[in-house]
């Protein structure tokens, strides 16, 4: 494990941490060991998009939690979205290739989970394909369990698994 700090970026509010984030964002979502887990169709995350996302953020209820090593890089994005009616989610996660299998995304997991607690929800739900054998141990590991899945949901035919831990 290694020491890192869970930190929350506001880029819609925060110019600083927009311009911290669109780049550890596309280096990270795009890292070949992660995009196909990350993305539907496949194909690379344009700076549009994820600048679209980042500047509209707060409408969609989304909210960016990064974990920041000691040199003050980003090292893992989670995204999550809270909405009264739909619950708790964790809607996306990403971890540097190089710092997979230390600790980060589960970090980043728990840091989710009391915030999820701390807003009332009484679950966390987290979706993730049937193929991301390392993301589906993690979750199951932190006590999350199979709720239902998706068929087909992936441009190459892949399912998607979703998770609900409740809290």
């Amino acid at each position: 494990m290694i020491n890192i700090s869970i930190r929350e970026f506001s880029p819609e509010d925060n110019l600083d941490d927009k311009a911290q984030l669109l780049p550890a964002f596309l280096d990270i979502w795009n890292a070949p060991d992660n995009l196909k887990f990350l993305s539907f169709t496949m194909k690379r995350f344009e700076a549009e998009t994820i600048r679209f996302w980042l500047e509209n953020h707060k409408e969609q209820g989304g909210r960016y939690f990064c974990a920041v090593s000691e040199s003050g890089e980003i090292i893992g994005i989670a995204v999550i979205k809270n909405n009264p009616v739909q619950g708790f989610e964790l809607y996306g996660l990403g971890v540097r290739p190089e710092f997979k299998s230390r600790g980060v995304g589960g970090r980043l997991i728990d840091h989710a989970v009391v915030q999820a607690v701390s807003l009332g929800f009484k679950a966390l739900d987290a979706s993730v394909f049937a193929d991301n054998s390392g993301m589906l141990r993690l979750l199951l590991s932190l006590g999350f369990v199979p709720a239902n899945m998706d068929f087909h949901k992936r441009a190459d035919g892949t399912d998607v698994v979703h998770m609900r831990r409740y809290l």
